[in-house]
């Protein structure tokens, strides 16, 4: 009976042993864990508590100075460019935030672009004189507009803005896409979607075509600089003077566009008349791309007195996927830089321009474009098949 006095005593003593010892480090695991503050609940533990330390927005500050809170760029899915200009620029940052398109592809331009944006949904486009499906943008769930601005952002624009905000119910967004303002909207894209590196690395690399191809207009005086006529519209009597931001791409490579007319807003394309171009009678005649006029222009006999005409200096535009010196007026044009240096001044050009171009489809479209393609693309644009 003693024996089994003790032995129960001795198995009561470690069992509360074990209690104890259980007790002390349940306390001390609560001291030491960050939840166990006062007040916190079981659903405020564990990953529910690293949820929380993950914001649902940051606050971003857009090319016209307007602070506004938009989703964390890990819950930031679904933005919708309001046209071309801005489509660009989402493009050649991050062509997989994507979702829905405010531009047409069409079938022979598809090797221009990624697959992911083929066939996507679009909600309609500022774009030109088109209008935004507002009812579409509300029911594909945008979380975020982008905008664009070309030239001043005037207080109109950032109305515009303020009032698609407020009927959308969502932030709107306003890019710059004025060439010496690229870094910042990248730099601003970068932010909202957590690509400050990729924004880096495209502003470096527009950076560098810019230093090189002011470095070789730097070369030429400028009483030696070439005269130029942009002609547009599809009989080539329509065009932009030099103080047009669509003229940005002559004039910063070097050529004095010698058109002597008043700009249009909107759209532009001021008329002119045959006299007017014959009495301007440009060196170098640039073709508005997809016009058509550049047949009209290299034919019709009204033309051919003409300097540019009489040298076989006359050049279209390239223009797939975008156009390499105008429209849209975003960053598509860099690579108008190096094709206007080459027009201009082939013999300071160190570089292939093939080379150049598929260089340039390859960094900022993602897209492989063959020697042939490029080449292709290139009829009637090089001074040497021109």
């Amino acid at each position: 009976m003693k024996r089994n006095v003790k032995s129960i005593v001795l198995l009561v003593a470690l069992l509360l042993s074990v209690l104890l010892a259980s007790c002390a480090q349940q306390v001390q695991d609560a001291e030491a864990s960050p939840s166990a503050e006062a007040g916190a609940s079981p659903s405020e533990t564990g990953s529910d508590v690293q949820d929380a330390d993950t914001p649902e927005t940051v606050e971003i500050v857009d090319a016209a100075g307007r602070t506004m809170a938009i989703p964390a760029p890990d819950k930031l899915e679904r933005l919708y460019p309001t046209g071309t200009a801005s489509f660009v620029i989402l493009y050649m940052l991050a062509p997989d935030k994507i979702t829905a398109s405010a531009t047409t592809i069409s079938e022979e331009d598809k090797k221009y672009y990624v697959p992911q944006v083929y066939d996507l949904p679009n909600y309609g486009t500022l774009s030109g004189k088109g209008t935004l499906n507002y009812e579409a943008i509300k029911a594909g769930d945008v979380q975020v507009m982008l905008s664009s601005c070309s030239g001043e952002i005037t207080q109109d624009t950032i109305s515009s803005a303020d009032e698609m905000q407020e009927q959308l119910g969502i932030p709107v967004v306003i890019l710059s896409t004025d060439l010496d303002k690229a870094s910042e909207s990248f730099e601003i894209l970068g932010r909202m979607l957590g690509r400050e590196e990729d924004a880096e690395r495209l502003t470096d690399y527009i950076s560098g075509i810019m230093d090189e191809v002011t470095a070789i207009a730097a070369q030429v005086p400028e009483e030696d600089r070439p005269t130029l006529y942009y002609a547009e519209g599809a009989d080539g009597l329509a065009t932009e003077p030099a103080g047009s931001s669509r003229s940005i791409v002559f004039n910063t490579a070097g050529a004095i566009n010698i058109a002597e007319v008043d700009a249009l807003s909107g759209f532009g394309q001021s008329s002119v008349s045959m006299e007017q171009v014959l009495s301007w009678n440009p060196e170098v005649i640039v073709v508005q791309g997809y016009s058509g006029a550049y047949d009209i222009i290299t034919t019709d006999p009204n033309w051919s007195t003409i300097d540019a005409v009489q040298n076989g200096r006359v050049y279209v535009m390239p223009s797939e996927p975008f156009s390499w010196a105008d429209r849209p007026p975003s960053f598509n044009r860099f690579i108008g830089l190096y094709w206007m240096s080459y027009v201009l001044y082939p013999e300071l050009c160190d570089f292939d321009m093939v080379e150049v171009a598929q260089d340039y489809y390859k960094t900022m479209y993602h897209v492989d474009i063959s020697s042939e393609d490029m080449e292709a693309l290139l009829v009637h644009s090089m001074p040497d098949n021109g």
